[in-house]
């Protein structure tokens, strides 16, 4: 404190200029809205029905996405994309590539301006948000970028070389039908490549990261809710690192490559085992 003003700390400016790797500003704009949602929440977590998709775009508008904007700009291309290099080639090249959960498209719009020869798509349950990303699409000229109101387990079949879902499996209520649509989605020689948080989904562990207060607090009143429709188990964000491995053998895909990245999370590119 300084003339009775309070000063951030000198590791803590770069957070609060929208620094890598989220948005600090942006996760503070969504306390307000967040907040108003807490009764919404204590009646979902008492009944065990979830809250929609839409009922939190309703709330919080396009605020969550700028949350992993910098992350997304930072690492996709230098330490996602480029940690598979037989990947990085094939969409140099040309590749047919969805986008299961994109959003308002702020990964596919970076895909698709770095790789002009490959085509890109986004399927999303929330029409809404899926008008925002055709007109943020729109807006740069992306002509090989589309999206479409479509669920994750109802993909065209054999349609894709490269079927990807960075930050969202945690969100999707029923996971199997999403991993068994996304199988089914890839061509022969395809690949999945799924980033999560590389949080171990252990309290006590998870405790020494110091991300770790905001990651279970969206999963609480955010991820978990949203994955509990129907009153299904749910996922949540601190669900991967305690079965995700797992989960992607159990539904026919095998490990290929993972990169641990920067900003706490794990990339794994998995491939079909083909019966």
């Amino acid at each position: 404190m300084t003339d009775g003003r309070y000063e951030p700390l000198d590791e803590t400016v770069g957070l609060l200029r929208g620094g890598v790797p989220i948005d600090v500003r942006a996760v503070a704009e969504l306390l307000v809205p967040l907040g108003s949602l807490l009764p919404r929440v204590a009646t979902a977590i008492r009944d065990g029905g979830g809250i929609e998709s839409a009922e939190f775009q309703a709330a919080l508008g396009m605020t969550s996405e700028r949350v992993n904007g910098p992350m997304y700009r930072a690492f996709l291309l230098d330490e996602w994309i480029a940690g598979h290099p037989e990947l990085a080639e094939a969409l140099a090249h040309g590749i047919d590539v969805a986008e299961v959960g994109p959003g308002s498209g702020t990964a596919l719009r970076i895909l698709a301006r770095a790789f002009p020869a490959s085509r890109f798509v986004g399927y999303d349950v929330d029409v809404a948000t899926v008008r925002e990303a055709v007109a943020a699409a729109a807006d740069e000229g992306l002509a090989n970028l589309r999206f479409e109101a479509v669920d994750g387990g109802a993909m065209p079949r054999a349609a894709f070389d490269l079927v990807c879902m960075f930050d969202a499996f945690h969100h999707v209520s029923d996971p199997s039908a999403v991993l068994d649509g996304m199988r089914a989605a890839l061509r022969p020689g395809g690949s999945l490549l799924l980033a999560e948080s590389a949080v171990s989904g252990d309290p006590t562990t998870d405790a020494a990261d110091p991300t770790s207060p905001i990651i279970y607090g969206c999963d609480l009143l955010y991820c978990y809710q949203e994955s509990k429709l129907a009153g299904r188990t749910g996922t949540g964000a601190t669900w991967p690192g305690r079965g995700l491995e797992r989960m992607l053998a159990d539904h026919g895909f095998s490990e290929t490559g993972r990169v641990a990245s920067q900003a706490g999370y794990v990339v794994i590119r998995a491939t079909p085992l083909r019966n």
